[in-house]
C-alpha cells in the first residue's frame, strides 16, 4: 500500500490574502517625507526590505490606536480564503502563512476575519508614536528580506513534505524555487516568467480554491504528477 505523500500550503499575506499590501499603504499613508527615495532603492533591488524598512520607520508617525482603526477601516481578506483554509483542513493539509509584513496587523485581520492559522512574520511595535520593527526570522546570510521564507520552506522539504506556494511580491522570489506546485500573480509572476519557471497564475482565491478542489490536491497526496 503508497502511504500518502504529505503536503502544506505556505502562503504570503500582503496583497495575497488581503486586498492590499497593508505594510505598504501604512508607509504610504503615514510616512513622512523622503521615504519614496527609499522604497524605490527597495523595488530597484538596491535594499534588502529589512534595510528599507527600517529607514522608513524612522520617518513614521502615527498612534497605536491611530494606526489599528486605519487597519480594520481599510482592509479585507479575499472572500475566498476561509473556504481555501476550509477545504485544506478536511484534506488534513496544513496552511501556514508567510509574510514579510508584521505581526501587528496580521494579529487584527485575523482577529477580525475569525481566521485562526500559524504565521511567521517580522514583528511590529508602536511606541510613543514611533514604529519600531524585529525581524526574527530574517536569515543569517541574506539582507534581502526582513522574513527569509525560503528558511522556513527549506525545513518543510527537509521533513518529506511537498509545498503548495502562493505569493505575489519581491519576497516571495527565493522560496518559490522550493515550490512543488506554484501559484503566482503581480511581482512573482513576472520573476516566474523571466526566469522560466512554472506557474499556475491566480488573480483571487477563487481560481485557486478550484483548481485544488477539483482535482490538485488529490494528485499530490497520492504521489501523482501534478499537471
Amino acid at each position: 500500500m503508497i502511504s500518502p505523500v504529505k503536503l502544506e500550503v505556505l502562503c504570503d499575506f500582503d496583497g495575497t490574502i488581503t486586498n492590499e499590501d497593508i505594510g505598504f499603504k501604512i508607509i504610504e499613508t503615514f510616512a513622512g517625507s523622503g521615504w519614496e527615495e527609499v522604497e524605490n532603492a527597495y523595488q530597484r533591488g538596491e535594499k534588502g526590505s529589512r534595510e528599507a524598512l527600517i529607514e522608513i520607520f524612522a520617518l513614521t508617525r502615527v498612534s497605536a490606536e491611530t494606526l489599528t482603526r486605519f487597519v480594520e477601516t481599510s482592509f479585507h481578506v479575499d472572500p475566498a480564503f476561509p473556504d481555501f483554509v476550509s477545504l485544506c483542513r478536511k484534506a488534513g493539509i496544513a496552511v501556514t502563512v508567510l509574510s514579510d509584513g508584521f505581526d501587528f496587523y496580521i494579529d487584527l485581520m485575523f482577529r477580525k476575519f475569525k481566521l485562526d492559522l500559524p504565521y511567521l512574520s517580522n514583528s511590529l511595535r508602536v511606541v510613543d508614536c514611533s514604529l519600531r520593527a524585529e525581524f526574527p526570522y530574517s536569515s543569517r546570510h541574506c539582507g534581502a528580506c526582513g522574513n527569509c521564507k525560503m528558511d522556513y520552506a527549506s525545513k518543510v522539504k527537509a521533513s518529506g513534505s511537498q509545498i503548495v506556494y502562493i505569493g505575489d511580491g519581491h519576497s516571495d522570489k527565493c522560496v518559490s524555487r522550493f515550490a512543488d506546485v506554484l501559484f503566482a500573480k503581480g511581482v512573482l509572476a513576472e520573476h516566474c516568467r523571466q526566469e522560466g519557471t512554472p506557474y499556475l497564475p491566480f488573480e483571487c482565491f477563487n481560481d485557486i480554491f478550484s483548481i485544488c478542489r477539483d482535482g490538485l490536491f488529490n494528485k499530490l497526496t497520492s504521489g501523482r504528477k501534478a499537471d
